[in-house]
């Protein structure tokens, strides 16, 4: 089901990003504008300064071989400059569940206390920072405008301490939660959003959410290293 979902919704990213891929909506002033500040690359799309972005997104942690997680969330950001800006709250809901090399490790190896935590919901606010922006031309005059940025901030994580017993070597394994609560979290990573036109953009990052959480009754720290596809939506600007 979860699955199901993710598909929809990147579907609907797709079909919703691409109609006005290519709008040319260039303010009648620009060329002025980015004459009086000597910009380098000319015909941006627009600039973000003032503008408050919400994206909505979906994601998956791809390098854990023990817990599968599926995420569904959004991020509200707000731009101070073109290279400056505020993510005011990045909110993921995810959706664990443990993988069948997992349970199969434990049944087959009659493991009776294997613990490892996953993840239940993730809140965080980030400092980004969009050093390189640039434009690329696909076909004829059709022109694909694009920006790189960093991040890095703080939050909270809603982890369990999830246990795996097996009742025997090749016996049922149960599963149990020893342990629900919010936990501290560091978040680092970077993107590319590639601008449609002036009200949509379309993002693909990298995020690694470092939890510190308690690992067989001791705090550890973990990485979650997770992908992320989404489409912003800029509001008009208040700058």
């Amino acid at each position: 089901m979860t699955i199901q979902i993710v598909r929809i919704f990147f579907f609907c990213l797709v079909f919703v990003a691409f109609v006005p891929c290519f709008a040319n909506d260039i303010p009648p002033d620009q060329d002025e504008y980015e004459r009086s500040i000597d910009a380098v690359l000319r015909h941006k799309h627009f600039y973000k300064k003032g503008h408050l972005e919400f994206t909505p997104v979906v994601g998956v942690m791809p390098y854990d071989s023990l817990i599968n997680h599926y995420m569904l969330g959004g991020r509200a950001a707000w731009h101070f400059t073109d290279h400056f800006s505020w993510e005011i709250l990045d909110a993921q809901i995810t959706f664990p569940s443990t993988t069948s090399y997992f349970t199969g490790l434990v049944k087959d190896k009659g493991l009776s206390d294997v613990q490892t935590p996953q993840l239940k919901m993730l809140l965080g606010t980030n400092f980004l920072v969009s050093p390189f922006y640039g434009k690329v031309r696909i076909v004829g005059r059709s022109v694909l405008h694009f920006d790189i940025y960093l991040l890095a901030g703080l939050g909270m994580a809603k982890a369990e301490q999830l246990r795996l017993s097996a009742s025997g070597v090749g016996g049922d394994v149960s599963e149990s939660i020893l342990r629900s609560n919010f936990d501290p979290m560091a978040t680092v990573g970077f993107g590319i959003k590639l601008f449609l036109n002036n009200v949509l953009g379309l993002v693909v990052d990298m995020r690694d959410y470092i939890v510190y959480t308690p690992i067989y009754g001791n705090k550890q720290i973990k990485s979650n290293f997770s992908v992320f596809g989404g489409l912003s939506i800029f509001l008009p600007s208040f700058g």
